[in-house]
């Protein structure tokens, strides 16, 4: 790339390490409904997905569950989440101040796209400080189609007004590298729980362990 001029982020698992809390407690909830193979890889496998889709998946994959059943799981999974991000907000993953005070002061423009609820993410974004760092938000609640469907990333590049050539997305998820790589958006790769596959090197402009390295990567450009 010749140069960089506006940047989308995603949120869970790449502006804050909320995916591990996401899986920890929806595996502790699933015990309770007795749904089987519940664990962290099956957790993996909804990673990036909308609301929608996630619920769809429970119930194509735990039929013997009464709707009734998979309300109430979701519910509760949902509820405990909230409960402790209300209360002490989630873990900011490394570098993603260094990041954004550098793509701030040098005029580059942030915006964040992700499958959240829109509530989620302003709680999230406030709590931490980082409201004022970016130019707009897209949620699930502004699309039609959750990631890995372009519609979010196609959003997120019309409030950046930033030709797509010169804007990068950085995600954490396939579902997402999918969306942005289906938009021609350029994509970075900061992985977290998944580990990148050979679609994953495939999608990306490139995959970086931190986004400190991020950041040096946008820097050399």
């Amino acid at each position: 790339m010749k140069k960089i001029s506006g940047v989308i982020f995603d949120m869970d698992g790449l502006i804050f390490d909320t995916e591990a809390v996401y899986s920890k407690n929806n595996i502790e909830i699933a015990q309770k409904f007795k749904m089987p193979g519940y664990d962290e890889e099956y957790y993996k496998s909804e990673v990036g997905l909308g609301e929608k889709a996630v619920y769809q998946k429970y119930v194509n994959d735990f039929p013997m569950l009464r709707q009734d059943e998979i309300d109430q799981f979701f519910k509760e999974s949902r509820a405990s989440t909230w409960e402790e991000f209300s209360t002490v907000g989630a873990p900011i993953k490394p570098g993603v101040e260094e990041l954004l005070t550098y793509l701030n002061n040098h005029g580059v423009k942030c915006v964040v796209a992700s499958s959240n609820n829109r509530e989620a993410i302003d709680m999230l974004l406030d709590k931490a400080g980082f409201m004022d760092k970016f130019s707009g938000i897209v949620s699930g609640n502004d699309v039609t189609h959750a990631k890995p469907h372009p519609e979010i990333v196609e959003k997120a590049v019309e409030i950046l007004g930033i030709p797509k050539e010169e804007t990068i997305m950085l995600e954490d998820s396939l579902n997402g590298i999918r969306a942005s790589f289906t938009a021609n958006v350029p994509v970075i790769m900061v992985p977290d729980l998944i580990l990148p596959n050979d679609e994953a090197k495939e999608k990306t402009l490139t995959i970086k362990d931190s986004l400190y390295d991020v950041l040096d990567y946008i820097k050399s450009v």
